[in-house]
């Protein structure tokens, strides 16, 4: 399962964390999940699994609300400088150590490098805050949901994805998390109506034809596991044709064709595959 997150991971071109390399509006997540909080898709996941949520330390204020440095660090993650937002970051926990939004920006900035060990802690501290102590204390959850995934603790990160989720039920990324958690844990019909939810979700969204993409490829998965082939083959096709450099649906497509019995097709498609990589192995830039 290791192998198949990373490989997912990387052929989403890291849209999985953090949708990748996104900050979280506060506004626009709230204008699209608060209008009808409803429970989460699979009843398995309807209620978050408390065993796994930290206890609340007491509530802090964000002294120095006016702090420049918090728009330099949003924007230093916004163009996936993690060193620099880290940098910054832990300069201003070192000056005030119970600032809660300045633990969750170095969380942040950390899960984002990949150090989701060192990360954990920071983004633990920051979810279990109430939802008013920092401007984005209520979507802390979710980087935490994917600092768990990462780490393997899958009902770790069902627990935070839901608690976000039944906050904000229209995030779709929140969806498209819940989805990889019910494949992995072997629960297709919940992984399905995740996979769906985004689906559904990104629909009514402009520009998302990459996050569409991910999300129709992993329902390609679950599709093909259920041997509904048909179906999974238009999965496939659906994601590369947004995302035509989609190396690994292509791979997938070939491996339904292949069962189809559509021998020549499924060539076709491994030959898109091989192009893709020699194309890729080329534009990468000189060490």
């Amino acid at each position: 399962m290791q192998e198949l997150r990373t490989q997912w991971t990387v052929a989403a071109g890291g849209a999985i964390i953090g949708l990748a390399a996104l900050i979280f509006d506060p506004m626009h997540v709230a204008n699209a999940g608060v209008a009808n909080r409803t429970p989460a898709f699979g009843g398995q996941e309807a209620l978050p699994v408390t065993a796994t949520t930290p206890a609340r330390p007491p509530t802090a204020t964000t002294p120095a609300a006016t702090d420049p440095r918090w728009e330099v660090v949003r924007k230093l993650l916004r163009s996936a400088q993690y060193p620099s937002a880290e940098a910054v970051a832990r300069a201003m926990v070192k000056e005030r150590p119970d600032d809660l939004r300045a633990g969750f920006y170095l969380g942040l900035a950390l899960h984002k490098e990949k150090r989701h060990g060192e990360a954990l802690a920071y983004l633990e501290r920051a979810s279990a805050a109430p939802a008013d102590s920092f401007p984005e204390a209520a979507h802390a959850v979710h980087y935490l949901g994917w600092c768990r995934y990462y780490l393997g603790d899958l009902p770790g990160a069902r627990a935070a994805f839901t608690t976000h989720a039944n906050a904000f039920p229209n995030y779709d990324d929140t969806q498209f998390a819940l989805g990889l958690i019910a494949y992995e844990e072997d629960r297709v019909i919940d992984s399905e109506a995740y996979f769906r939810r985004a689906l559904k979700l990104l629909g009514e969204q402009q520009g998302a034809a990459r996050e569409r993409a991910k999300n129709l490829a992993r329902l390609g998965d679950v599709l093909l596991r259920q041997d509904r082939l048909p179906e999974a083959e238009q999965c496939y096709r659906q994601a590369v044709e947004l995302f035509e450099t989609h190396g690994e649906a292509w791979s997938k497509l070939a491996r339904v064709l292949d069962r189809l019995g559509r021998a020549s097709d499924a060539a076709n498609a491994r030959a898109r595959q091989a192009e893709i990589k020699a194309r890729t192995e080329t534009e990468k830039p000189s060490p």
